[in-house]
């Protein structure tokens, strides 16, 4: 019976480029939900998108797994050399990738060649992260008046729909603005509250 220590037994730059293979990928999707928070995977888009991600990676900065393998493979290794090609490899290269394919897109999309970003109209308008006055139309008919300021939040796919507005203002019969509602901290709106939501421009 053959000796399983000897078959699974992997030399430093074996391990290195195992690592420099398969982590990126993970690191890029880790990325992309930072970016994209709502986005959802399957386990079988996971595996598949992580590896998409490493295998570019791998195309991209090929050269530098080469290095660092010759690197560790040598009689004087110059270890910090190969941790800077480890971070470039591991850490900034698959950190780059989701931010760019966002900025192509979004390029791509203002040009009509590509789909936009966002696939619904509240990402869309929210993710310019604007200062702006909103009316918020109740199903009871009532009107609220409020701020959406820098500690505002409004919730993104799949549960767009959901409004925290740090400021509550009082409305005339008109739906004009008067004046801040003393001692208010603002107010949570979930999707079935409201019918319809109003923005105007912040002067």
């Amino acid at each position: 019976m053959p000796d399983i220590d000897k078959i699974v037994a992997l030399t430093l730059p074996q391990f290195a480029a195992l690592v420099a293979l398969f982590l990126p990928g993970f690191v890029s999707l880790k990325v992309d939900r930072l970016i994209q928070p709502g986005k959802q995977h399957t386990g079988a888009d996971f595996i598949v998108d992580a590896l998409a991600y490493s295998l570019l990676n791998a195309a991209v900065f090929g050269w530098a797994i080469w290095l660092a393998s010759q690197e560790l493979q040598s009689q004087a290794t110059n270890y910090p050399l190969v941790w800077a090609l480890g971070v470039l490899v591991c850490v900034v290269g698959p950190a780059a990738w989701p931010p760019l394919f966002r900025a192509i897109q979004r390029f791509g999309s203002s040009l009509g060649w590509l789909l936009a970003p966002h696939r619904v109209a509240w990402d869309k308008y929210f993710s310019r992260y604007e200062p702006c006055w909103v009316i918020v139309h109740l199903k009871n008919g009532k009107l609220i008046g409020g701020y959406f300021g820098p500690t505002s939040y409004a919730s993104v796919e799949p549960d767009s729909g959901h409004l925290y507005l740090d400021e509550l203002w009082k409305l005339d019969r008109n739906g004009k603005f008067i004046a801040a509602i003393a001692e208010s901290k603002g107010a949570v709106f979930r999707p079935g509250d409201y019918d319809w939501i109003e923005f105007f421009h912040d002067r």
